[in-house]
């Protein structure tokens, strides 16, 4: 369990008694909130009686509010773990203090949410989201922009979960949420956000034009509301670009990428992530439009950029020189592209384990570089490893895992066993099949 080793945390009450002090109803954030009931008939009245919960000290309060945004602070500076942890004990002192419907106490576990979430941990955040959503639809109304928001992150862990049908049924009601919101409307950055969403979503379930529709769409309007070089609009146009690409429509994927990186380098500054991001993407649109040399070229200045950023062993940097590697065999340069597809490889699996997908990439790609050389038993070594990897992490049934199949047996064509390939084509086909 993620909560494992965690502390509790120290109680609310800190070192003030809040039981000796008066019950002011104007010093807290709110006003009334759900509390218990107790039980107990009055003895004229003849109904439940609800306690009244004491006001938490101005003191406590302040604390409380200081270590949320030093929670905020830590994820800021990309200390996840550590900012969950904050968030975590601030949400229960908070739950203590002002009950567990406060908006404050609310606040701090959408917090949590967002830590599990960027942590890997979607499952977790995902129950987190959904327990702050009924809380705000009970303190606040299901239309309110603070539940919506909650709503919008359920929808993003699902499909961060791969659950892109529930995702898409659950942006489409708080999109409408939003824009009939007189608090929002359909020009507001966060409906704007949403749709973003919703674009992205929707390549994510095959729907490739509706989602090239929402995506220029959005580009548009965060271009009009927010300015063309915004972060946000042009996140939303490198995804119109990848759109383009998923098309087949890479010349304007190409153009669209090349704008995008300029763009980040007069926003964000030449080193900024985002921008090395849209270089990458320049380079995949060189190379599916076979302009290899161009690609090759882009891919060695940005390993070089990336090495000196952020070193030779980052995931990113390793990620450059694989399509280094790639556009040195498409040259027909196969030894060199060997050599490298050897060397990232095995820093991948130094840095990312042996079982990584994008371990496993390299792997495939040291397997190809050895098929043009004509060394094809080292080559069906290879990808075995890679089928039965991905066979082990995502099922028999896999596309990614029938791909490696598929190539296990052409290297068996090529070795003359015929008899071999057959075998796992018919495989291949009854898993295709089910």
């Amino acid at each position: 369990s993620w909560t494992r080793g965690m502390t509790t945390g120290p109680k609310a009450t800190g070192a003030v008694d809040l039981r000796g002090l008066p019950l002011d109803a104007a010093g807290g954030l709110t006003g009334e909130w759900i509390s218990r009931i107790d039980g107990r008939r009055t003895p004229d009245a003849g109904q439940a009686k609800r306690p009244e919960r004491p006001t938490p000290a101005p003191e406590l309060l302040a604390v409380l509010a200081s270590r949320h945004d030093a929670g905020l602070d830590l994820g800021r500076l990309g200390r996840w773990d550590e900012a969950a942890d904050v968030h975590r004990e601030v949400a229960a002192a908070r739950a203590q203090a002002l009950g567990p419907d406060h908006p404050d106490t609310l606040a701090s576990r959408y917090e949590m949410g967002f830590t599990l979430s960027r942590t890997g941990r979607a499952a977790d955040a995902l129950r987190e989201y959904e327990h702050v959503t009924r809380g705000r639809e009970r303190a606040l109304g299901a239309d309110h922009p603070d539940t919506l928001a909650a709503r919008q992150e359920i929808a993003y862990v699902l499909g961060r979960l791969g659950r892109y049908f529930e995702a898409h049924e659950v942006y489409t009601a708080v999109l409408a949420g939003r824009e009939s919101s007189p608090h929002l409307g359909p020009d507001h950055p966060d409906t704007l956000r949403c749709r973003h969403n919703l674009a992205y979503n929707l390549s994510r379930l095959g729907r490739l034009e509706d989602s090239h529709r929402t995506a220029q769409e959005v580009a548009q309007a965060r271009a009009r509301v927010l300015g063309a070089d915004h972060p946000d609009t042009l996140v939303t146009r490198y995804e119109v670009a990848y759109v383009l690409g998923q098309l087949g429509r890479w010349t304007e994927a190409l153009q669209t990428y090349q704008e995008v990186a300029e763009a980040r380098v007069r926003a964000l500054g030449a080193d900024h992530p985002e921008t090395f991001a849209a270089r990458y993407e320049v380079g995949i649109s060189l190379g599916r439009l076979g302009r290899s040399a161009e690609a090759f070229g882009l891919y060695r200045a940005l390993v070089d950029d990336r090495t000196r950023v952020h070193g030779p062993h980052d995931p990113e940097t390793l990620r450059a020189r694989h399509g280094l590697g790639v556009n040195l065999g498409r040259l027909g340069r196969w030894p060199e592209a060997l050599d490298e597809a050897r060397e990232v490889c095995a820093a991948r699996v130094r840095v990312l384990g042996p079982d990584h997908p994008d371990t496993l990439v390299s792997r495939r790609e040291v397997a190809v570089g050895l098929g043009w050389l004509g060394l094809w038993p080292d080559a069906l070594t290879e990808y075995r490893t890679v089928a039965e990897a991905r066979e082990r992490a995502l099922g028999a049934d896999h596309p990614d895992a029938l791909g490696a199949r598929t190539d296990e047996a052409h290297c068996l064509e090529q070795l003359g066993r015929g008899a071999e390939a057959a075998e796992v084509y018919r495989r291949i086909a009854t898993l295709r099949g089910r």
